[in-house]
């Protein structure tokens, strides 16, 4: 017999939002473990001499907003990753409401206070556990060749190498810079020297000394929107006057940005498949970006974040490549998302000029990537092994593009709008009857993760979709997924 002590409801409360607030507050002061199992709603509703649908009704907004999860075969459990500390913005500010509470926060108010304005671009406690479908931008961990990754990390351990156990420069490892500007010199038609190549833990803390560097609280900065959450937040953060500029089937619409901020100083932009929406920036865009950027002395952010991943076209070689663009422009890729993401290593090639700035900034805030990480990394180019991955993953994320398309064509006719997937993890699939709100609640309830087109933007209307991934599910895994979602969604219409 499963029985909690829930204590009275108030009079002035329905009985569902009695027991939505008295289940919630269980959970969150851990009167109910994360991952406990929770009864069928038709039990509850005997125990506690309610209507069943009003313990549906609480279920199902506990459900939309992070606290329970519910699978098929495992019944509704409490979430493990709980909403205050997956948005604990708002969470923190209702706690919150007499200044001076925390000494920290008042400490570090003006930095703290821009962040929790945003919701985290990742939740802050992550399991050790595969994406749902259709969870985007990742890939699939299960085709890392980890036993190759180890050997290589026992060749770095013998005793004959024991140096590399010792810091490295904050510039990164000589060898991983050669290796990487080789690479981009065939794959993005950049030609660096590797002196010009900084290795760092991740585009996002590249971003942010990049900020530090170029621009000052007041400052206007460009950008996309939609957009990446985490740049949005970084720039945001910074104290700078982010001007969310809109883009179009071409990408970022440049001569809007010079109508709104003339004067910005940097403009964040995912040229070669935007983000999220999934176009590559046009050549005419390209061109005009630049020209804007070398007229203004403002710099350009090129965030380089899957390219690797392009099915059909060739893509275009990255803005860096274009005459001028050296001190302009600063490229910027990972490896989280082409080998696995607890890696965290990544690299910007930057304008001569910003590399000793941005160099001495790494060796104040980070002092340098993990040394034992980048000599692995680069045995792991220099030996042929990171071409022939990438070569591997890129046609298996192909194939499995088409058969994503495929399970949208058999199961969401006139339920979602699927593009061809030309690149990338994932796709926007436009909704055809239902809002956003409604799909991913209803879709939390079949087991299936998508992202809301709307949580990408901050001043425009993109309409309504969904951001899903996938890279990382099988055939059998997709469409099984895929028609689970298609009973969610027509559930009631």
């Amino acid at each position: 017999m499963w029985s909690l002590p829930l204590g009275a409801p108030n009079a002035n409360e329905s009985l569902q939002q009695w027991l939505y607030k008295a289940l919630s507050q269980a959970i969150v002061s851990g009167r109910l473990p994360k991952g406990g199992l929770l009864p069928g709603t038709r039990t509850l509703a005997q125990q506690y001499g309610v209507a069943r649908g009003t313990v549906a009704g609480a279920y199902e907004q506990l459900l939309s907003e992070g606290y329970l999860v519910a699978r098929t075969g495992s019944g509704t459990r409490v979430s493990t990753v709980l909403p205050d500390h997956t948005f604990p913005c708002k969470a923190m500010a209702a706690r919150q409401t007499v200044a001076g509470d925390d000494p920290a926060t008042e400490l570090h108010a003006p930095w703290i206070k821009r962040l929790r304005e945003h919701e985290p671009p990742l939740p802050l406690f992550v399991t050790n556990s595969l994406p749902q479908p259709f969870f985007p931008h990742r890939g699939d961990i299960r085709l890392f060749p980890v036993d190759l990754w180890r050997q290589l990390h026992v060749r770095q351990l013998r005793t004959s190498r024991l140096l590399t156990l010792n810091d490295t420069t904050p510039g990164g490892l000589p060898a991983l810079r050669l290796a990487i500007a080789e690479h981009l010199a065939i794959a993005r038609g950049v030609r660096v020297p590797p002196e010009q190549v900084v290795i760092v833990g991740s585009v996002q803390q590249a971003l942010d000394l990049c900020m530090r560097l170029l621009s000052k609280p007041g400052d206007s900065v460009w950008m996309e929107d939609p957009g990446k959450l985490g740049a949005r937040q970084i720039m945001h953060a910074s104290g700078s006057r982010v001007v969310d500029v809109p883009v179009d089937r071409d990408g970022l619409r440049v001569h809007e940005g010079i109508r709104i901020a003339p004067s910005a100083v940097l403009a964040y932009v995912t040229t070669s498949r935007q983000a999220p929406l999934g176009m590559p920036l046009s050549a005419e865009r390209r061109s005009a970006l630049l020209r804007w950027a070398t007229a203004s002395e403002a710099i350009i952010f090129e965030d380089d974040y899957d390219s690797e991943y392009c099915f059909r076209p060739r893509p275009l070689p990255a803005l860096r490549s274009l005459p001028g663009a050296d001190s302009r422009v600063v490229l910027a890729g990972t490896f989280s998302k082409l080998m696995f993401p607890s890696l965290r290593l990544a690299f910007v090639v930057l304008p001569p000029h910003l590399v000793e700035p941005f160099i001495r900034a790494t060796s104040v805030t980070d002092r340098s990537a993990n040394g034992l990480a980048q000599s692995v990394m680069a045995d792991f180019f220099v030996d042929g092994h990171f071409e022939r991955h990438v070569r591997r993953t890129r046609k298996i994320y192909a194939a499995r593009a088409q058969a994503f398309e495929h399970a949208a064509l058999k199961h969401w006719q006139d339920l979602i709008e699927i593009p061809l997937a030309c690149a990338g993890l994932d796709v926007v699939g436009r909704l055809s009857q239902l809002d956003e709100r409604t799909a991913v609640r209803r879709l939390k309830l079949a087991g299936v993760e998508a992202a809301p087109l709307g949580r990408y933007t901050r001043g425009h209307n993109v309409g309504q979709g969904l951001v899903m991934g996938f890279a990382p599910f099988n055939e059998d895994e997709m469409d099984r997924a895929a028609r689970r979602m298609a009973a969610a969604l027509r559930e009631s219409m």
